[in-house]
């Protein structure tokens, strides 16, 4: 009877520690710090103002993380549920979309994001739902606006005649809430001069551009694509290039590589661009000439080798662009029905790791890969692996030549299709992120 009162204690004990310890672990959890949002979404390189974060449990903060350089705290202020910090940018700053918390005396807060843009910022004012009745807007300006259930938002401007003028909506990229917008530049007789709703390269956002065919008044519509309700929008408008495409869509580490931007109205751009020796998660490009600045970047791959490049024609085995290991292999599917191929020569006892990036470099193209000996004879093929990306190891069964064909999955092309193949040796990697939740 003893040891079975003891054995009662004993479970009875654990029982109460273990409810101490969720009662514990709920109690440190509530006490958390919280964030819940930064305002304003977005803030201008090279400016001073004061951020407020939102959330709770916030009263003894002590510090801001920004996870990029470009960022000086000057005045930290607790006021409740919310932590306003004067915040210096520097004119340098990447743009585009950063990471912050909140360090306080308990804990570290979730993380929240906010974009740091080019152009200086001004608010949407209501009404301007109306065609006839738009905001007027200069270019060169970006406009914090919001959508309600219904809402149109009309902005009108003034172009010259050979202008380049380009509008993009960055809102679904906000993740505050589920909003597909939709983006149109308009004549004044509304007709309908370039429309968008979901794109490659921005995704579920959109962008709009053109060249103005004469003088006048030319209005940006934004509204949810299916006249729903929405959320918080950045719009970005004025005279900067908006390319759909960079190639090639990658380059090696340390050096200097000749980009072509695509998709652009007023013409094909061409920059040299110096690329990071270190290897940057998530690197991307901006395209920029004397009329400003892409307020997103494209993206770009950054490999320890070089580039090799199609040559047309190469649609058939027998016309294969020769090229060699361990270069990139780049192309554009440029019609629809293209089919590339490339040539190669390749050791025994090699492994690779055969990958081809086009929907993650944000092409239009769905690719499909397949490998072959030199006699035509088919060794591997992907669609999908990677999302709607190619993908597939191969162990290089012996010496020899091999032809690699790339195509689109439906059979479609355009100047913005580009692709990229990186034949990767085998190797273990290690991949780090921060917790959305402490």
């Amino acid at each position: 009877m003893k040891k079975l009162a003891l054995v009662r204690v004993a479970l009875w004990t654990k029982a109460v520690l273990f409810f101490f310890g969720i009662l514990s672990a709920v109690s440190l959890f509530a006490s958390s710090p919280r964030l819940g949002g930064i305002s304003p979404r977005g803030v201008q390189r090279g400016a001073e103002l004061v951020m407020t974060f939102g959330g709770s449990n916030l009263a003894d903060a002590q510090e801001i993380f920004f996870y990029d350089q470009g960022f000086e705290v000057t005045k930290l202020e607790a006021e409740g549920g919310a932590v306003k910090a004067t915040v210096k940018i520097a004119a340098d700053c990447r743009l585009g979309e950063h990471v912050a918390q909140v360090r306080t005396a308990s804990g570290i807060s979730d993380f929240r994001t906010f974009w740091v843009e080019h152009l200086p910022v001004m608010e949407e004012k209501e009404p301007n739902s109306d065609f006839s009745e738009p905001q007027s807007i200069e270019l060169g300006v970006v406009v914090g606006g919001n959508i309600g259930g219904e809402d149109v938002d009309y902005f009108v401007i003034d172009g010259k005649k050979g202008q380049r003028i380009s509008a993009e909506v960055v809102a679904m990229r906000l993740s505050s809430a589920m909003f597909d917008p939709y983006v149109a530049i308009l004549d004044s007789n509304r007709f309908e001069l370039s429309a968008n709703d979901d794109t490659a390269l921005a995704l579920q956002d959109g962008f709009a551009a053109i060249v103005a065919p004469e003088d006048g008044r030319y209005i940006i519509e934004v509204r949810e694509s299916a006249y729903g309700g929405g959320n918080q929008y950045r719009l970005h408008v004025g005279t900067f290039p908006r390319p759909t495409a960079a190639f090639p869509p990658g380059g090696k580490l340390g050096e200097e590589t000749e980009v072509r931007f695509l998709g652009l109205p007023s013409g094909e751009l061409i920059q040299k661009i110096p690329l990071p020796n270190e290897f940057v998660a998530e690197f991307g490009v901006f395209a920029s000439d004397e009329a400003g600045i892409a307020p997103t970047p494209n993206a770009f791959r950054l490999f320890e080798h070089g580039n090799a490049f199609e040559a047309e024609p190469n649609n058939e085995l027998a016309q294969a662009t020769a090229v060699e290991l361990p270069l990139a292999f780049n192309g554009i599917i440029e019609t629809k029905g293209d089919i590339d191929y490339f040539k190669f020569t390749a050791k025994k006892g090699q492994a690779f790791e055969v990958e081809c990036f086009a929907r993650r470099v944000r092409s239009a193209l769905d690719p499909v890969m397949n490998l072959y000996h030199a006699d035509g004879k088919e060794i591997a093929g992907n669609d999908d692996s990677r999302g709607p990306d190619s993908y597939f190891r191969w162990g290089v069964p012996e010496d020899g030549e091999y032809v690699l064909r790339i195509t689109d999955h439906l059979g479609n092309g355009g100047v913005d299709f580009v692709y990229r193949i990186e034949f990767q040796t085998i190797k273990p990697s290690l991949t780090l992120g921060i917790p959305r939740v402490e």
